[in-house]
């Protein structure tokens, strides 16, 4: 094997590992200035003297914004930020405004370049191939471009590797995009809601107060509770609408990570299997069979466990609509039945130093749902267990007071017949800009380390829907988390 047949090949290597761990960053939420900072790297180490920049699109579809170019000139890049894109807006305005690749060969004589040639020939730079990043066919994202300080046209190679910048890219900024909209769409939801309780409250206020008028002003009474359930009804109709929303746009998003990463593998195996093929057709050598093991190997392994999040996934999703006509009601003594639904989690519990205590009345019979309320219990448990006994200052998974640290559940029968079934763990508690949405789909604290932020809202539904009944929590760094939940047997 020839000097430049061993350099091609340790690119290609060098490409493929930094692949692997861009979308490693991609998958765990690293900010987007980040993961575009290392992808310029990656490309710029694939080509001598190429300088890379990627530039994003305004949500107005109009103004250019600075995403990542970290070897090209800052005062190059601010001069871009806020620029119009257009039809001769250098290469990348030009790129955005026609949705199609633009090679500059020569800055310093290509029209394009006529009205921004003074920001450019100041730093040298002389040859730009700008690509678009695509969204889809009608939505541009940014562009990425490739720079020279030589007049130079663009060979196999480099097309190939503006595609692959181009697509890591796009699976970069669609993330972060998205995650960007559930918030606004979650902080839009919390608005409406506090509105509609405002209205709600004071509506109810008036109503209370026109009790102490004359017969006349009862009429004005009706009137205004009347009002007050048709808006109750509009505000519920509305929530659950928008809630819909905000739980396909979660599923969509939540799938397309593990799906897009999934897919960018399968292609990178594909690759590394074909150029394996040529190499054993050309004669096979133990020097490309050591390379391909460990590659192909590793990609499987990224493969196989964004599938496995992906169809963990769509159980989860599964959950949130379940249905009480798959579950069967009996009558059954709780105590020995909450025993057997925490046995499995002992082992768990014990290795993490943290005991279970039960308080249940002997002879405490009831009759529900066994396989709903094993799963509202399996997951609070399991909630507690992640996040009540975690060192939220040094942000790592680790146990607090190793040897006082417990989980309670308690249960009762009211005046009424409801069950009274408190879980409580002494951990570090919820903080209160995190209490109003624990039962929000997609909800976590836990991003990117295994949490799929469904479990309380599958719980919620559960309880409210299916069994009737409520759940409410207190929590404090002090006391810890108390999960309180009710409902009819």
């Amino acid at each position: 094997m020839d000097i430049a047949t061993r350099q091609a090949a340790r690119l290609a290597e060098s490409l493929r590992h930094g692949q692997n761990e861009l979308l490693e960053m991609i998958a765990q939420g690293a900010p987007l200035k980040d993961t575009l900072t290392k992808l310029m790297y990656l490309i710029e180490g694939q080509s001598e003297g190429v300088l890379c920049s990627v530039l994003l699109l305004d949500d107005d579809g109009v103004h250019i914004r600075m995403g990542a170019g970290p070897n090209l000139p800052p005062e190059y890049m601010n001069a871009l930020d806020g620029q119009e894109i257009g039809p001769a807006v250098g290469s990348c305005g030009t790129a955005m405004y026609l949705k199609e690749i633009v090679i500059v060969s020569d800055i310093l004589t290509d029209p394009l370049w006529e009205p921004y040639r003074h920001f450019a020939a100041p730093h040298g730079l002389r040859a730009c191939w700008s690509s678009p990043i695509y969204l889809n066919k009608n939505k541009i994202l940014g562009t990425f471009a490739m720079y020279y300080r030589e007049v130079r046209v663009p060979d196999a190679e480099d097309i190939k590797s503006i595609g692959v910048a181009a697509h890591l890219a796009v699976i970069a900024i669609e993330r972060t995009r998205r995650e960007e909209e559930l918030e606004i769409h979650r902080h839009h939801l919390t608005e409406l809601v506090n509105q509609r309780t405002t209205e709600l409250s004071i509506a109810k206020e008036k109503a209370e107060a026109s009790n102490l008028a004359l017969s006349v002003a009862n009429l004005e009474l009706a009137s205004a509770l009347h009002n007050l359930n048709v808006t109750h009804e509009e505000l519920v109709r509305r929530d659950k609408l928008a809630a819909l929303g905000a739980l396909v746009a979660g599923v969509a998003h939540e799938l397309n990570t593990p799906i897009g990463n999934g897919l960018m593998v399968a292609s990178t195996l594909a690759d590394l299997t074909r150029e394996f093929r040529q190499s054993y057709n050309d004669g096979l050598k133990r020097s490309s069979l050591e390379t391909y093991m460990p590659e192909a190997a590793h990609a499987s392994e990224i493969l196989q466990r964004n599938l496995q999040r992906a169809a963990d996934l769509v159980v989860s999703f599964k959950q949130i609509a379940v249905d009480g006509a798959d579950y069967q009601r009996s009558q059954f003594a709780l105590a020995p039945f909450i025993a057997e639904t925490i046995y499995p989690l002992s082992a768990i519990f014990k290795k993490h130093h943290v005991d279970l205590k039960v308080e249940i009345p002997r002879g405490l019979e009831i009759n529900t749902y066994p396989g709903l309320l094993s799963q509202v219990i399996v997951n609070i448990l399991n909630n507690s267990l992640v996040h009540a006994f975690v060192d939220a200052e040094q942000d790592q998974q680790k146990l607090l007071n190793k040897q006082h640290n417990h989980i309670q559940i308690h249960a009762s029968l009211d005046d009424v017949g409801w069950l009274n079934l408190s879980i409580k763990d002494n951990g570090i508690g919820i903080s209160p800009a995190y209490l109003p949405h624990i039962y929000d789909p997609f909800f976590t604290t836990k991003l990117g380390e295994g949490s799929s932020g469904l479990g309380l809202h599958i719980t919620h539904n559960i309880i409210t829907s299916l069994l009737n009944g409520k759940i409410d929590v207190d929590s404090s760094a002090e006391s810890g988390t108390c999960f309180r939940i009710r409902f009819p047997l």
